[in-house]
């Protein structure tokens, strides 16, 4: 876990201080979750902070019509954490759910901000990570209105190439904004432009 958590850390703050990793260590604890087990179900309230040591699992909606519809994957030293009042105090609007077996640390949400705020940390960490999903959300709203299905494959593919390939055909066509027919045939043609 030291390496792994200092790690994470690093990628997102550089300069964080390393007691303040020394004083999370004992709030982590090892976890594992089968392929397809939920890590938060859509309505519950997000009441924990989620290291991901291997694995891969993805954020998504439930629509009206109850297909899910994927807003985001993370992979390995991705940290997956509620970063304002509304995600710790309210019902979570999405779900977080495993794509592939998942080896993860765990801490406590309120026990992690504390830890951060005591180290002058929490609005750093919460500014850089939100400002991550900001631009995210921002390309990727730009990709789904400005770019054709080939277009936004290849984009993905370009800037995840081994998401890519790890990520199951459905619901990498939900995320892309695509059918599974669609986008098979996309992975098709561009498996003969490259042969």
């Amino acid at each position: 876990l030291n390496a792994g958590l200092i790690t994470s850390f690093q990628r997102i703050l550089p300069d964080m201080p390393l007691q303040m990793v020394t004083d999370l260590l004992p709030h982590f604890r090892a976890h594992q979750r089968e392929r397809f087990a939920p890590l938060l179900n859509q309505g519950e309230v997000w009441q924990s902070v989620d290291l991901i040591e291997s694995g891969l699992v993805r954020m998504y909606f439930l629509r009206r019509d109850g297909r899910e519809f994927n807003k985001s994957f993370f992979a390995e030293h991705s940290i997956l954490c509620p970063l304002t009042p509304s995600m710790w105090q309210a019902p979570s609007l999405f779900g977080i759910a495993c794509v592939e077996p998942l080896k993860f640390w765990r801490c406590d949400s309120q026990v992690f901000r504390d830890i951060l705020h005591q180290h002058g940390q929490w609005l750093p960490f919460q500014n850089i990570l939100l400002s991550h999903l900001l631009t995210a959300k921002l390309q990727r709203e730009h990709d789904l209105l400005a770019l054709d299905g080939r277009r936004r494959y290849e984009a993905f593919c370009a800037q995840f190439p081994t998401l890519a390939q790890r990520i199951p055909l459905g619901h990498l066509a939900t995320y892309l904004g695509l059918t599974d027919v669609s986008l098979s045939r996309l992975r098709r043609q561009q498996r003969e432009l490259d042969s």
